[in-house]
């Protein structure tokens, strides 16, 4: 219509007509342009909603890992820290042979943490980053995914193998089955009646706590437990913190790995 318009105007020589036709045309594709770029800017937006929202739920997973993990590791440093205090002194503490016994084999336990970070890969493996328009931000998340793979948060020790090839397997399987719990995401070391004689245990005991290379072993795996504890609690600070500052940016309110 226009365009008819326009060249009616030329061959009636129009020209304020024609200059209004023009001004038209100019404006009608500038205001379409425009519309395209906000129209990209908007799915542009939604993209960069979606991946912080997928974000923000994997630092609450990281967050209800991290609080599980912390305490299970405090158990077993607890059991390893009383192995070694025998071991040192001589000194049971009143503590059973059994009991003693089953602290030198729930200090064996791992359970690794893995950071969950499929949504941050997906960012990167498709150099979509730059949606992320908040450049501090975009630097915490660099970093806090850069750490997730600290090989003391993932460290299956020397001693897990060593005491779990001394001890007999029927105590063992024994120790599975009374004193473990496990779900699909956490684990419990449970106190538990002993299956053989104090006698017995008492053997076990001295030929463990004697054994300077099992001891030293296990020296090693406390100190490295101690420091994915700490590692762990200021992974738990940052995500938190990182958590936070994504519900400022989307309006989203956590609803996993509260306080």
């Amino acid at each position: 219509m226009i365009l008819r318009s326009l060249t009616k105007h030329v061959k009636d020589q129009n020209w304020f007509a024609v200059g209004l036709d023009f001004i038209i045309v100019v404006v009608g594709v500038v205001i379409g342009i425009q519309v395209a770029n906000w129209n990209e800017q908007r799915i542009q937006d939604s993209r960069a909603n979606s991946y912080l929202q997928r974000i923000h739920a994997d630092l609450g997973a990281d967050i209800d890992n991290l609080r599980e993990r912390l305490v299970f590791w405090q158990q077993v440093s607890e059991y390893g820290e009383g192995g070694l205090a025998y071991a040192t002194t001589g000194d049971s503490a009143n503590v059973s042979p059994w009991e003693l016994l089953l602290s030198y084999f729930q200090a064996s336990q791992a359970a690794e943490f893995y950071t969950t970070k499929s949504t941050y890969e997906e960012l990167k493996s498709d150099g979509a980053l730059g949606l992320i328009e908040n450049l501090e931000l975009r630097d915490q998340l660099a970093r806090y995914y850069l750490e997730a793979d600290n090989p003391v948060l993932t460290e299956r020790p020397a001693y897990r193998e060593q005491i779990r090839g001394f001890l007999p397997l029927h105590i063992q399987s024994y120790i599975w089955k009374q004193c473990f719990w496990t779900s699909s995401y956490s684990q419990k070391l449970l106190p538990c009646e002993s299956p053989i004689s104090p006698d017995e245990a008492m053997a076990l005991v001295t030929t463990i706590s004697t054994n300077e290379h099992l001891i030293s072993a296990l020296r090693y795996w406390m100190s490295t437990k101690r420091v994915a504890q700490l590692l762990s609690k200021e992974r738990d600070r940052t995500a938190h913190k990182l958590r936070a500052e994504i519900e400022d940016i989307i309006g989203t309110t956590a609803v996993s790995g509260r306080e």
